[in-house]
């Protein structure tokens, strides 16, 4: 059992963090399209970050009452809900305004995997199986990052790369639900 939940965690997280790695990796260049400066810009992802400090604590709480997979797909779900919505704007206010909610969901992600991880797993297989499971999440950040750039130097603008961000949250939210029906 704990292959399989190997299996399914390590294709979901790869997802989950394509979707996470686009806000991450571009959030500083799309608010500089907007007539942000750098400097501006950068604060709205450390804005985004320190949300994201709170949201893991809720949500690691929540997953207390509701369970692990539900923590860790509510959050995805919030996550894969708003990504796209960060095209919506053009000033610094708007950007740190939905930075605090983006932010509070997607810290509540990783908390969610790393609970899930804890929850399905036996202590003597722990340590393993998550090396595996971050592997794979690390390894969706990169395709997450790059597929990001690469929209973008095709397109020239960030539209297609938040919108197939979104897709990949849709394409965890279905394994999460899967493993929480297996399981």
């Amino acid at each position: 059992p704990t292959n399989i939940i190997v299996i399914w965690m390590s294709a979901a997280v790869v997802f989950c963090c394509i979707c996470m790695a686009v806000p991450l990796m571009h959030l500083v260049p799309l608010a500089q399209d907007r007539s942000i400066s750098i400097e501006n810009a950068g604060s709205i992802v450390f804005v985004m970050l320190i949300a994201g400090v709170a949201g893991r604590l809720v949500f690691g709480k929540l997953a207390d009452h509701i369970g692990a997979i539900r923590s860790y797909w509510l959050a995805s779900f919030w996550q894969t809900v708003l990504v796209a919505v960060f095209l919506q704007f053009e000033t610094l206010n708007g950007f740190y305004t939905f930075a605090v909610v983006y932010g509070f969901g997607y810290g509540g992600v990783m908390t969610g995997i790393l609970v899930c991880m804890r929850v399905l797993t036996p202590v003597a297989r722990r340590a393993s199986a998550l090396g595996i499971v971050l592997f794979f999440a690390w390894l969706g950040h990169a395709i997450g990052g790059y597929q990001g750039g690469l929209v973008f130097d095709f397109t020239g603008n960030y539209t297609w790369a938040y919108v197939n961000a979104a897709i990949a949250g849709a394409i965890n939210l279905i394994i999460v639900a899967a493993l929480y029906m297996r399981v």
